[in-house]
C-alpha cells in the first residue's frame, strides 16, 4: 500500500462528507432536528479529517504518479492547485465543527449562527472538492476524459519555461 493508494482512499471523504454533512446539517437546522444536526456535523468532521489526510498523501502520490509513463504533468499540476484550494476550506471546517459541538453542549446563544456558518463552509468545501475531484479524474481516468498526454506535457513545459 503506497501513498497513491491511500490518497485515492481518502480523497473521497471531503467530497461525500461535505455533500452528506451539509445536506443533513441544513435539513436538521430547518427542521430543528438535533439528530440530523449531529449527523451533519459528524460527516463534516470526517470530510475535514479526510481532506487533511488526502492533502498529506497527495504530495507523496504526486511524485509517484509523475514517474509513470503516459501521465500528464499538466493534469497533475491542475489537480494539485484545485486540491490546495480545497485544503484551505477543510482545515477551518474541522475547527468550526469542533466549536459548534462545544457551543451546542454549552447551550450557547451562538450555536445557531455557528451551525449556519459550518453549513456555509461545508458548501464551499463541497464545491471546491468537486472541482478537485474533476481535475483529479484527468490524471489517469482516460476512459472518462480521453487522453491528451503529449499536448498537455508540451503546454506544461512551455508554461514552466515562461515562468522562469
Amino acid at each position: 500500500m503506497n501513498a497513491s493508494y491511500l490518497h485515492l482512499v481518502f480523497n473521497h471523504l471531503p467530497l461525500f462528507g461535505a455533500l452528506f454533512g451539509t445536506t443533513a446539517l441544513v435539513w436538521g437546522l430547518l427542521r430543528a432536528n438535533p439528530g440530523l444536526k449531529t449527523a451533519g456535523l459528524v460527516f463534516l468532521l470526517a470530510a475535514s479529517i479526510g481532506g487533511w489526510i488526502a492533502h498529506i498523501t497527495g504530495e507523496k502520490s504526486e511524485h509517484y504518479v509523475e514517474s509513470l509513463e503516459g501521465i500528464s504533468r499538466q493534469a497533475v499540476h491542475a489537480h494539485e492547485e484545485a486540491a490546495e484550494t480545497t485544503h484551505l476550506f477543510v482545515v477551518p471546517l474541522g475547527a468550526l465543527v469542533l466549536l459548534a459541538f462545544y457551543l451546542e453542549k454549552k447551550s450557547s446563544r451562538w450555536t445557531t449562527l455557528t451551525l449556519w456558518s459550518v453549513a456555509a463552509l461545508g458548501l464551499a468545501t463541497l464545491i471546491t472538492s468537486v472541482i478537485a475531484a474533476e481535475s483529479g479524474g484527468h490524471i489517469i481516468h482516460t476512459e472518462v476524459h480521453g487522453s491528451d498526454v503529449t499536448v498537455g506535457d508540451r503546454e506544461h513545459e512551455a508554461h514552466e519555461e515562461n515562468e522562469d
